[in-house]
C-alpha cells in the first residue's frame, strides 16, 4: 500500500505542476516551421547555381548575372580582345590621340610587350571562388543585391607613362629645378628654380586604368597642370657649406673585397647635385650619372647564380655536369644611397660596397635519387628560315635552359630562368622598327623558347600559372594558338611542377627543330589534347611603307609579311591516377597585320615633326 500511496502522491504533483500556456507551444511550433521555411527557402533560392554565376553580377560593368561560367568567360574575353584591339584614347586641347596596346615594333611580333593584359581566367575563376565560399545566407544576399567587381589587369605603367610623354612631351614646360654647378676651381653656384606646366601622368594613368577595368573605349581628356620645383635656390644656397665639406673630405674609394675603385675631386664635380632624399633636399649624387659609374664596376663583380643541372647518363641515371654556385650582384640604389650618406660623414675615406648573394634554387646533392628516370613530356618547334642572329639566339637560350633541375612544388619562370638577355649573355640583336628607323633589339628568337617549353608542359600536363600568346601571329609557331610570347620582365611564362617528384629539363637543337623534354617519374596522369581551332580570322591592310635613311635612297626591304588576325583555341584534358579531370581551354587573339617594307630616302627627304604649340 505504502508504494501505491507514493505513486498517488507524484501523480497529484504532477497535476498540480502549472500547464505551458497554450500561446507558447503555438510560438515555439510556428518558429519551429518558419525556420524549416527559411532553411528550404535557402536550399531552393541558391540551388542551380554551381555552375552559374548569381543574379545582378557585374565585371568591369558587363553584366554576367544569370550566366554560366563558360558563357561569361567568352563575354569578357571579347571585351578585353575589343579593348586591346582598339588600343588607348585621349585628347589634348581638341587633338586626338591613340596609343596601341603593345610597344615595340609590329613588325616583329617577337620584340613587343604589351602595355597592358587582362587575366579573365582567374576574374572568372576569383567569381567562382567567392560565390562558393559565401555562406547561405550571404548568397541570398548577394542574390538580391547582386556585386561589382573588375576584371583582373595587369597595367605597365612604367611603358605606358613613356608611351605618353613620346606624344605629349612636346607640349609641356616642366618645372626646372634649381640647381648645382662647380666651376674647375670649385667654385660653387646655384641657379634659379623655374615653375613650368605639366601633365599629370600618374591621375592619367589611374584614368585610363579605371577605363581599362571597366572596359570604356571613352577617350580621356587630358590637360596640363602647374608644375612646380622641388628644389628652390635657397635651399642649395644654404647647402653650399655641405658641399664645401664634401670636396675637402674627396678623394674616397669604394671597396669590395680586395678591390677598391676611385671616387676622385674631378669625378665628384662631375656628379656632385643636389637631390631629394625623404622629402627633404640634400647633396648628394646626380642618380643617372652615379648609375653609370656603378653600371660600370658592378660588371666586375656581378656573377650570375649557377644552378645545379645534370644529364643523363647512357644508364639512364644522372649525371652531374655543372654543381651549384652562388651568384652575387651589386645593388645599386643600397650602394647609392651608401655613397650619399657616406660622403657628408666627416672622416670618411673609404665606403663599402653592398654586394648581395643569390642563392641557387637548387643544391647538387643527392642527385640520383630524385627520380629521374623516364620521359614525361615533350614539345617541338621548327625554326627553319630564321636569320643567324635569330638562331643564335634560339641556341643560347636552349643552352641556357639545358639541364635545369625543377624541385616538386616550384613554380617555374622562364624569364627568370633565362637571366639577362644582352650581350655580355650572349645574345645577338634583331633590327626592329621604331618610328622611321631600325634600331637593335636584343632577345628576337626567344619566343621559339617560350613556344617550346609551353608545348613541353602541355605534353607533360603541367599547370600552366602564366601564358600570353603573341599580339600577332608568327609563321614560325603555325597553326596559331600553340605559342607563348615572353619579354623582360612581362609577359612572363610559368608552370608547376605539380607531379611530386623532381623534373629534368634538356634540350636538343637538330637542324632547324627544336625539342625540350621533362624526364622525371610518371605519376599515372594521362593528356588529351585537341587541335586548334582558328576563327574570327580577319585579312590584313594593304602594304605598310617605312621611309628610312637607313638604306640608299629607292632601296627597298620587306622585313614583315603579312599576317591575318584571327582568334583560336584549343582544349586540354588531364586526368589523374584517381579519375580525377583537369579541362583548360586556351585561348589566343591575333592582330591582323599588314606587310612592312622600309624604302630608303634622302636624309632631307623625311620633314622634321610639326609641333603645335602649348596652350599655356
Amino acid at each position: 500500500m505504502a508504494k501505491k500511496d507514493k505513486i498517488q502522491k507524484e501523480w497529484q504533483s504532477v497535476k498540480a505542476r502549472p500547464a505551458i500556456p497554450r500561446s507558447l507551444v503555438i510560438f515555439l511550433f510556428s518558429a519551429l516551421v518558419v525556420s524549416a521555411g527559411i532553411i528550404a527557402f535557402i536550399f531552393i533560392y541558391t540551388a542551380g547555381y554551381e555552375d552559374k554565376i548569381f543574379p545582378n553580377t557585374y565585371i568591369g560593368g558587363l553584366a554576367v548575372g544569370n550566366k554560366p561560367f563558360a558563357e561569361a568567360e567568352a563575354l569578357l574575353s571579347a571585351a578585353a580582345n575589343k579593348q586591346t584591339d582598339a588600343g588607348l584614347g585621349y585628347s589634348y586641347q581638341g587633338n586626338s590621340f591613340s596609343i596601341k596596346s603593345i610597344t615595340g615594333d609590329p613588325a616583329n611580333p617577337e620584340l613587343v610587350s604589351p602595355l597592358f593584359t587582362y587575366d579573365i581566367k582567374k576574374s572568372v575563376s576569383n567569381l567562382h571562388r567567392l560565390q562558393s565560399n559565401r555562406s547561405e545566407f550571404s548568397q541570398i544576399w548577394y542574390r538580391l543585391f547582386g556585386s561589382v567587381s573588375p576584371p583582373e589587369l595587369e597595367l605597365n605603367q612604367g611603358l605606358l607613362q613613356s608611351a605618353l610623354q613620346e606624344e605629349l612631351s612636346s607640349y609641356e614646360q616642366p618645372a626646372k629645378n634649381a640647381e648645382l654647378t662647380l666651376g674647375a676651381d670649385g667654385t660653387a653656384s646655384v641657379s634659379d628654380e623655374k615653375s613650368g606646366m605639366a601633365f599629370p601622368y600618374k591621375i592619367i594613368i589611374n584614368q585610363i586604368s579605371s577605363r581599362l577595368k571597366s572596359f570604356s573605349q571613352e577617350p580621356i581628356i587630358v590637360s596640363l597642370a602647374a608644375d612646380e620645383p622641388e628644389i628652390t635656390k635657397s635651399d642649395g644656397l644654404a647647402l653650399l657649406p655641405l658641399v664645401e665639406q664634401v670636396l675637402a673630405s674627396a678623394p674616397f674609394q669604394l671597396i669590395y673585397q680586395d678591390d677598391s675603385w676611385d671616387l676622385s675631386v674631378d669625378q665628384l664635380k662631375a656628379r656632385l647635385a643636389f637631390v631629394v632624399e625623404d622629402g627633404r633636399v640634400t647633396v648628394g649624387l646626380d642618380p643617372v650619372k652615379i648609375n653609370e659609374y656603378l653600371t660600370e664596376i658592378a660588371k666586375e663583380i656581378n656573377q650570375p647564380v649557377q644552378e645545379g643541372k645534370f644529364t643523363l647518363g647512357a644508364d639512364g641515371r644522372v649525371t652531374e655536369f655543372q654543381p651549384s654556385q652562388n651568384g652575387q650582384t651589386l645593388a645599386l640604389d643600397k650602394t647609392e644611397s651608401a655613397i650619399n650618406q657616406k660622403i657628408k660623414e666627416v672622416g670618411i675615406k673609404e665606403i663599402d660596397l653592398v654586394v648581395e648573394e643569390i642563392e641557387p634554387q637548387l643544391d647538387t646533392a643527392s642527385v640520383n635519387d630524385m627520380g629521374i628516370k623516364e620521359l614525361v613530356g615533350e614539345g617541338y618547334s621548327n625554326f627553319k628560315g630564321s636569320p643567324k642572329n635569330r638562331r643564335i639566339n634560339i641556341s643560347v637560350g636552349a643552352d641556357k635552359l639545358n639541364g635545369i633541375l625543377i624541385k616538386p612544388g616550384e613554380e617555374f619562370s622562364l624569364v627568370k630562368a633565362l637571366g639577362a638577355i644582352e650581350a655580355s649573355t650572349g645574345y645577338l640583336p634583331e633590327l626592329v622598327i621604331k618610328g622611321n628607323k631600325t634600331t637593335p633589339e636584343f632577345g628576337g628568337g626567344l619566343c621559339q623558347i617560350g613556344t617550346t617549353l609551353f608545348r613541353a608542359v602541355l605534353s607533360a600536363g603541367l599547370p600552366v600559372l602564366e601564358r600570353k600568346s603573341h599580339s600577332y601571329r608568327v609563321s614560325y609557331y603555325e597553326p596559331a594558338g600553340i605559342d607563348a610570347t615572353i619579354y623582360d620582365p612581362k609577359p612572363d611564362f610559368r608552370f608547376l611542377n605539380d607531379t611530386g617528384n623532381y623534373l629534368l629539363l634538356t634540350t636538343e637543337i637538330s637542324g632547324d627543330d627544336l625539342f625540350f623534354r621533362f624526364y622525371g617519374t610518371k605519376d599515372g596522369r594521362t593528356v588529351e589534347q585537341t587541335k586548334p581551332r582558328i576563327f574570327n580570322q580577319v585579312k590584313p591592310g594593304p602594304t605598310k611603307l617605312i621611309e628610312t635613311t637607313d638604306l640608299k635612297p629607292g632601296e627597298k626591304k620587306c622585313t614583315e609579311k603579312a599576317h591575318t588576325g584571327a582568334d583560336a583555341e584549343f582544349t586540354r584534358t588531364v586526368t589523374y591516377s584517381n579519375g580525377e579531370k583537369k579541362v583548360d581551354v586556351f585561348k589566343s587573339h591575333y592582330k591582323p597585320w599588314q606587310e612592312v617594307c622600309l624604302i630608303g630616302v634622302e636624309k632631307t627627304a623625311i620633314p622634321p615633326p610639326v609641333v603645335d604649340e602649348p596652350g599655356f
